[in-house]
């Protein structure tokens, strides 16, 4: 696996790690 195909797959990760954490609190609250 080279860099930028691993670097671009852990910014997708932590992308819509945010935003499911986003939809949660807006949920919660």
């Amino acid at each position: 696996m080279n860099k930028d195909l691993k670097f671009s797959l852990v910014t997708t990760v932590v992308t819509l790690g945010l935003i499911v954490f986003g939809a949660l609190t807006a949920v919660l609250h």
